[in-house]
C-alpha cells in the first residue's frame, strides 16, 4: 500500500502535468466487480500495467470462465451488448421504480469509462477514480510492484451531471453530454464523502435520471 501514492502520483504528473488533484475515491476493482450484463470479454479488455505475473493471476481467470460456463452465460467469448437506441434510453429515463445503472455503447463517454474499470493485467490491482480540477480520471494501480496507469479520462465539462443512485449509497453516478451514463462502486460509503464537495450538486436518489439534452453542465469544481 505504501507504493501506491508513490506510482498514483508519477502517473498524474507525466500525464496530467499542471492539474491539481482534488479528489481519490478508492472503487470496486476488476472487471469481475462489473455486471455480467456490462462485461467486456477477455479478448477485449485492455492490457495494462507492467510487471511480473502473480500466481493468483492464472486462478482467477479460470475461476472466471468455470463461473460464466456454469452460469450458461459465458461472456468471456463476446463483449456484452450494451442499451444504445434512443428507444431504451427513453424507457431508462421514464422507469422510475428501477435503478439503470449504465446507458451507452462501448463508444461512448459512459462506455468508454466501463472499459477502463476492466483492465487485464499481470499483477493483482487497484481502480480508483480520480477527479483532478480539469478532468475525471480512472487509473489503475498495482497492489505490490509500483505502477499506476490512467484507464479512462475525460474532460469535466463533459460531465453533465451526477446523482447518487437509489439503492445503494457507495454507488456514484456520473452523466454525461452525449446522454450516456455510468455508475461505479466505491469501496465503501464513507470514502465517497468527499465526492459530494467536488460536485455539491449531486442530484438526490429522489431526483430522475435527468434528460441530458435539456439540463445544464453540472456545476462544480469544472465551473
Amino acid at each position: 500500500m505504501g507504493s501506491k501514492p508513490d506510482a498514483l502520483q508519477k502517473a498524474l504528473a507525466q500525464s496530467c502535468p499542471g492539474q491539481h488533484v482534488r479528489g481519490t475515491f478508492l472503487t470496486e476493482s476488476g472487471a469481475r466487480s462489473v455486471d455480467h450484463s456490462l462485461q467486456l470479454a477477455l479478448s477485449d479488455r485492455p492490457q495494462i500495467l507492467p510487471g511480473r505475473i502473480n500466481p493468483l493471476f492464472w486462478l482467477w481467470d479460470a475461476w472466471a470462465v468455470i463461473a460464466y460456463l456454469a452460469s450458461g452465460e459465458p461472456r468471456w467469448r463476446t463483449s456484452a451488448k450494451l442499451p444504445r437506441s434512443a428507444e431504451i434510453r427513453k424507457d431508462f429515463l421514464s422507469d422510475s421504480r428501477h435503478e439503470r445503472a449504465h446507458f451507452g455503447d462501448w463508444n461512448s463517454i459512459a462506455g468508454q469509462m466501463l472499459t477502463g474499470f476492466q483492465g487485464r493485467a499481470r499483477c493483482i490491482f487497484d481502480n480508483c477514480i480520480v477527479v483532478t480540477d480539469q478532468e475525471l480520471l480512472v487509473v489503475a494501480t498495482s497492489f505490490n510492484e509500483k505502477y499506476a496507469e490512467i484507464t479512462f479520462r475525460t474532460p469535466l465539462t463533459n460531465i453533465a451531471w451526477t446523482r447518487r443512485p437509489h439503492r445503494q449509497k457507495n454507488r456514484l453516478q456520473f452523466g454525461f453530454i452525449d446522454g450516456s451514463w455510468h455508475t461505479p462502486s466505491m469501496v465503501s460509503y464513507s470514502k465517497s464523502q468527499g465526492f459530494m464537495d467536488l460536485f455539491p450538486n449531486t442530484l438526490p436518489h429522489t431526483a430522475k435520471i435527468p434528460d441530458v439534452l435539456s439540463s445544464p453542465p453540472a456545476e462544480g469544481i469544472g465551473s
